[in-house]
């Protein structure tokens, strides 16, 4: 007869199970912060010239489409470092950690030159090409012709900010954002509106205080990266990687890189799309998009949280199944609660968007639930994405989001717009469609790896 005052076995696998998976995503909670900080100039950005009007705000929804696509490839390449960086912390010394960092700070700082030259110079063709009104492409040329300034420093930014995530070390590089916010805000209302004296630039103004807020915050991220080089190894013993290194990062960076630059670039192409709408329905989705991104950040936090857990694991380990057995517990427990916390956070924006005309709050009222179903299932895939990526399947992930997004999502929607009058509704839901054919494609090859689901 058994003791009932007896631990039972499993009730303690379960407890140490929720116990990881809360790890998970304590650990997904430091990326996510940053991300979300690091969506602020968007956002910042779209609220503060929402009253210059619709046109401008669609303006502004035009140009972060574009930048977007350019800072695709740039995101990427630091997925691919990730990866990089986050073997080198449980592999090898210190030394080895900076050699790559600096290699990959190298090869994209040089590849923003290459795109900052390319399209510096051909923007307004590219603007008067995508706009669907003088005042939309007007606006959208004043703010992305200094903004694409900026490509260095975000890449630049975004890569020294992965480098202390996969150390586990993310309250270092959060307390830039108390530079870069608060500078984004004063800025931003003195340069758009023109207080104490200074001439109102309107959109302008708001890429001068976005690039000015974004140097600030990456002098302090140098400033604490160079601090953290000195307390842990020395100038002598840094040096370009290795062969086997480069050969290392050229592996990784390939299809990862592709992968990520495919799928972010698609999202963009999508954006850019939605742009060919009448510009007040696409001004409700530029109202809605950086929340939209928001979520985005914060399901991408989880992703990379579980790349942090699976990488270095060998595959079929018994520590891989039993890290893919937390992720799993945390992506159930965090993917419901992030989309009705987006939902209840759209029914408040819309509620305080007074600046705003009626035709653009009707349809960011009908946008908002295909939103919110959009964040549940984009969180699942991106995460499953992730842990497939690392356990040995980055190539079937790229098939997978190169033959859905390029293959039939983008393609649909193209083909309806230019032969039908859709409507947003409908032209969101093609995005949506091809977000659910992506999760159950990763859902089925998860299976592999880890049976229970």
């Amino acid at each position: 007869m058994s003791d009932p005052n007896r631990p039972n076995p499993k009730d303690n696998q379960a407890k140490k199970q929720r116990a990881s998976s809360q790890a998970i995503l304590v650990q997904a909670g430091y990326f996510a912060l940053s991300g979300l900080l690091a969506t602020s100039a968007l956002l910042i950005d779209a609220n503060m010239v929402a009253p210059l009007g619709d046109e401008v705000l669609a303006g502004l929804g035009l140009s972060a489409g574009i930048y977007g696509l350019f800072m695709a490839l740039l995101f990427g390449l630091g997925s691919a470092a990730q990866i990089l960086l986050s073997q080198s912390i449980s592999s090898d010394a210190i030394a080895s950690f900076y050699r790559r960092l600096g290699y990959c700070l190298l090869i994209g700082l040089g590849l923003c030159l290459f795109l900052l030259l390319l399209f510096r110079f051909n923007i307004h063709f590219l603007v008067d090409w995508l706009a669907t009104t003088s005042g939309v492409g007007f606006a959208a040329k004043r703010y992305l012709s200094l903004l694409l300034y900026g490509l260095p420093i975000s890449f630049a930014a975004y890569l020294l900010s992965i480098s202390f995530d996969v150390r586990k070390q993310a309250g270092k590089e959060l307390w830039g954002f108390a530079i870069e916010i608060p500078l984004n805000l004063a800025l931003n209302a003195v340069l758009i509106y023109g207080l104490f004296g200074v001439s109102a630039r309107g959109i302008e103004g708001a890429a001068i205080a976005t690039l000015c807020a974004q140097s600030a915050r990456l002098v302090y991220l140098v400033w604490i990266t160079k601090q953290d080089l000195f307390q842990n190894t020395q100038w002598t013993s840094l040096s370009l990687p290795s062969r086997q290194e480069r050969q290392l990062f050229h592996k990784l960076m390939i299809p990862v890189a592709i992968n990520v630059a495919a799928l972010i670039a698609g999202s963009q192409a999508y954006n850019l799309l939605f742009a060919q709408l009448p510009y007040q329905q696409f001004a409700a989705l530029a109202l809605l998009a950086p929340w939209l991104s928001i979520a985005n950040v914060l399901g991408r936090g989880l992703a990379m949280s579980a790349t942090v857990s699976a990488a270095g694991l060998q595959p079929q380990s018994p520590a891989l199944s039993k890290a893919l057995s937390q992720i799993l517990a945390a992506i159930r427990d965090f993917s419901p609660k992030l989309s009705l916390a987006f939902l209840l956070v759209s029914m408040l924006v819309c509620a305080l968007s007074l600046h705003v005309s009626e035709a653009v709050r009707i349809h960011f009222l009908t946008l908002t639930p295909l939103a919110f179903l959009l964040v549940f299932i984009r969180t699942i895939s991106v995460s499953l994405g992730a842990v497939l990526r690392v356990v040995d399947q980055p190539k079937w992930v790229l098939r997978v989001q190169l033959g859905l997004q390029w293959g039939l999502g983008l393609p649909l929607l193209l083909f309806l717009l230019f032969m039908f009058e859709l409507s947003l509704l409908v032209a969101f839901s093609i995005l949506v469609l091809e977000e659910s054919l992506r999760l159950g494609l990763m859902i089925f090859r998860f299976k592999k790896h880890h049976k229970p689901l």
